[in-house]
């Protein structure tokens, strides 16, 4: 059998749909969360950024370890491989601990500020379990640039069907105002969650011959490296340092696009309707899908370097409209524009890593993707660091007023101003950091991607 055809469709589809599980919660955890306790519990929002800052904190120090520890031989690696079984574990668990954040059963901010840390923190560890060893097993299953673009594809498809449910789905089923309809909706995202990940656990699945190279490569390595070992040789990695803040950036604009929204809508766009949230995702999910093809081409011609350098600069000037429009249909026209150059990323940042860790590999002669993803996204959780900085300090600063009636006239120009910085200002921001990154310090071009998938055949690495 080619190389090409080693996985069957299904196994694509269904590794992909993991990608589902990972967007589907990224967006109804990022955009609900504080919106929730700032505006429906009436948490002070100091208290609600304090609790994000040290879940921002907790998961830097979770997700490295949690890599690392999966990179490490058990007794259960030789039946089910180094992935899975954490995998499968953190997978089918933190979708239900979604469904307590708003189980809240205190009334005073000392207690809310407490429920809000322990379940956010309880959620991000079993997430980790399951986000670590699905960007894992990456590199390692899919190993041609055919196979790679073929998940990464599919990833991205079912991936921007989750992000856009997640945000769409919750505001069918909440009422601003009454708090059971957003126990109601989070228990509709739990139990929805719950299904995917079941159909994403073949997909996730190491076979025979993976696992053999697995347990060879174990032994061959004889000493494992210390995790700050692993730690010392990423950062010290060009690429790799790039690559991580370019997923930093990435990720910042993720979190403040999706945390915004609920508040654009009640005070831009003026509507107590939550269902228009829903219109938005819908524009921004039919741009990205549509981008699929068209940017998996493009990698696959010109290079994931240089095709990732497009897409970053086309998204940061897209962002700039969102300064000036307030109504409903030039919002869902923009976000599903910026939703084409997100759409770049989105299809090679899984092709693009694998072409960092390929890099390092070959000159390291070891395997140690659990840790160098969970790097990579202990860089990526700064995101929510940043993300309740942000809300803290620009939300008191322009004057804005929790719980407010919705409407255009509900927040001061100066509170608008501010949540077109939280929308837009910020991400973009970011995003032109990204491109500045992805265009001169990262140096993984088509040409050297070819040539270390050549030397890791050799190697048999």
């Amino acid at each position: 059998m080619s190389e090409k055809s080693k996985y069957s469709r299904f196994v694509y589809i269904s590794y992909g749909i993991g990608g589902f599980v990972d967007n589907f919660f990224t967006a109804a955890f990022t955009v609900r969360v504080i919106d929730f306790y700032e505006n429906e519990l009436l948490l002070t929002i100091f208290w609600v950024g304090l609790a994000f800052v040290i879940y921002g904190i907790w998961n830097m120090i979770n997700d490295p370890l949690l890599g690392w520890i999966s990179d490490k031989k058990f007794s259960f690696t030789k039946r089910w491989g180094r992935r899975f079984p954490f995998f499968a574990a953190g997978a089918l668990s933190f979708v239900w601990v979604y469904l307590f954040i708003f189980t809240v059963p205190f009334t005073d901010e000392i207690g809310m500020f407490i429920w809000l840390l322990i379940t956010i923190c309880l959620f991000e560890f079993l997430y980790s379990m399951f986000i670590v060893n699905y960007l894992s097993l990456f590199p390692d299953k899919f190993r041609s640039i055919a196979e790679r673009t073929r998940a990464g594809a599919q990833n991205t498809a079912w991936g921007v069907l989750g992000i856009a449910l997640g945000v769409l789905i919750p505001p069918l089923i909440i009422v601003y105002g009454d708090v059971s309809s957003f126990i109601i909706a989070a228990l509709v995202v739990s139990i929805i969650g719950f299904i995917m990940a079941i159909l994403s656990l073949s997909g996730m699945k190491e076979d025979e011959e993976l696992i053999e190279r697995q347990l060879r490569i174990l032994e061959e390595q004889k000493e494992k490296d210390s995790f700050w070992k692993v730690l010392s040789y990423g950062i010290k990695d060009k690429n790799f340092l790039a690559y991580v803040l370019i997923a930093l950036g990435h990720a910042v604009m993720t979190v403040m696009m999706l945390a915004s929204l609920p508040y654009w809508n009640k005070y831009i766009i003026g509507s107590s309707d939550p269902e228009l949230e829903t219109v938005m995702a819908a524009g921004f999910l039919v741009a990205v899908l549509i981008s699929v093809p068209i940017w998996t081409k493009i990698g696959r011609k010109i290079g994931n370097k240089k095709a990732v350098t497009y897409g970053t600069l086309i998204t940061t000037i897209l962002f700039f409209p969102l300064f000036f429009v307030s109504d409903i249909l030039s919002t869902t026209i923009i976000i599903a524009l910026i939703g084409i150059g997100i759409g770049c990323f989105w299809v090679l940042m899984y092709p693009t890593f694998s072409d960092v860790v390929d890099d390092i590999v070959v000159r390291t002669g070891k395997r140690n993707e659990g840790a160098l993803t969970g790097i990579r996204i202990f860089f990526e959780r700064i995101s929510i660091i940043i993300q309740a900085v942000s809300f803290a300090v620009i939300h008191p600063l322009t004057g804005y007023r929790a719980g407010a009636v919705p409407g255009q006239n509900s927040q001061t120009l100066l509170a608008q101003f501010g949540i077109r910085l939280l929308m837009a200002g910020i991400p973009m921001a970011f995003y032109f950091l990204a491109f500045l990154l992805i265009w001169k310090a990262y140096k993984l071009d088509k040409a050297k991607v070819e040539e270390n998938s050549e030397l890791l055949k050799q190697k048999q690495l």
